[in-house]
């Protein structure tokens, strides 16, 4: 089973870019995500044919070239076409969710990023019953390098007020998206799972106290500590790192066919949470973050106490059921928890990196985006 986030080691050929086309990439789906109608966009002269061949150079750098600026580019771009789906309906909105030229290069992007997901999954059990998916879930969490990291304790024992604000801004985005994951988590699922992700549902709805909603929770923390909740700019600041862990848990949700990878994710979700959020905790009391307002970390501290119930929950009524019914399903599962481990690993690498860079450029200064 997978123990760390790097590829599988090998020597590659080198990748030459063709000239212009990162810039040709990111311009083309930008002007097309911005135009009401895409296809017909794209569809004068050769601006399709350029978009496809500029994507396929940028993601075969970003994937086979280990290149992390065309990584992040290529993860930027799949997050706006994800935001497709899920963006708040308003007014004026344009017709590119159904999109064939945009879907295309979604399918595109998504193809040779799972590819390379899957190349660093490792080895997982297999033949497992429905009854022994826990345990193997449970141990694949603590034997896998991002287990305990040491990011959380960084923040418990050594990080400054600015670094762990610097935390907030980056844990945003999944933050407040994570209501919508559970939503789509609730579509064509068999009855008998139901209860318990309408119960995960119903615990990001504050159980029907309207101040008590996780992302009303959440905003009153940036509130308390004076961050505009500004949602495009926080996505704008992520490396490829937060933007690839947020895409896949995107990626599974919005495409059937990779149910059983998802519900192997959200619970690694469910299970890490805890620990880990309770020594974020303890390092905001040490900074003064909350002690004068207590409440202002509601977000994490009913985290720690919820998701300790919901890790198991999670395991034995969804997906021992989901497995009793279809048994062959249980490698997905684990895949699935194995590609989350190893993004939630590469993010928190990330984010220590960036506290401690914050902390050697500025030590006194006030974490900005």
């Amino acid at each position: 089973m997978p123990t760390h986030s790097a590829g599988v080691a090998d020597v590659r050929s080198p990748i030459h870019l063709a000239p212009n086309a990162a810039k040709t990439f990111h311009d083309l789906s930008s002007l097309a995500l911005e135009r009401d109608d895409a296809d017909r966009w794209l569809a004068e002269g050769p601006r399709a044919d350029d978009l496809r061949h500029a994507a396929r150079q940028v993601c075969a750098l970003a994937f086979s070239g280990d290149h992390p600026d065309a990584r992040r580019d290529v993860h930027h771009v799949l997050h706006r076409l994800y935001d497709l789906h899920l963006a708040r309906p308003v007014p004026g909105m344009t017709r590119n969710q159904e999109s064939v030229e945009l879907l295309r290069l979604r399918k595109q992007i998504e193809q040779a990023w799972q590819a390379w997901e899957h190349n660093r999954i490792g080895d997982v059990p297999e033949n497992l019953t429905p009854d022994a998916i826990g345990g193997a879930i449970k141990a694949m969490w603590r034997q896998h390098a991002g287990h305990n990291h040491p990011v959380f304790e960084f923040m418990r024992t050594e990080a400054d007020r600015a670094q762990i604000i610097k935390y907030f801004t980056t844990d945003y985005a999944l933050n407040m998206r994570f209501y919508d994951l559970i939503v789509l988590s609730l579509l064509g699922i068999d009855e008998d799972v139901r209860m318990e992700v309408a119960g995960n549902f119903w615990d990001e709805m504050g159980q029907g106290n309207a101040a008590r909603t996780h992302v009303r929770l959440y905003r009153d923390l940036l509130d308390y500590l004076g961050i505009e909740d500004n949602p495009a700019a926080f996505v704008d600041a992520l490396g490829w790192e937060g933007l690839g862990g947020y895409n896949l848990l995107l990626y599974f949700a919005l495409n059937r066919r990779e149910y059983f990878r998802s519900i192997g994710a959200l619970a690694i979700t469910e299970l890490s949470d805890p620990d880990q959020y309770a020594k974020l905790i303890e390092g905001c009391r040490r900074v003064g973050i909350g002690t004068d307002r207590p409440s202002v970390l509601d977000y994490y501290s009913e985290h720690v106490e919820v998701d300790a119930l919901h890790g198991d929950g999670w395991i034995d009524n969804v997906i021992v059921p989901v497995l009793r019914r279809y048994p062959d399903q249980a490698r997905a599962v684990l895949e699935g928890a194995a590609m989350r481990l190893n993004t939630s690993k590469d993010y928190w690498d990330w984010q220590l990196a960036e506290m401690r860079l914050l902390g050697k450029s500025a030590p006194d200064a006030v974490a900005t985006l």
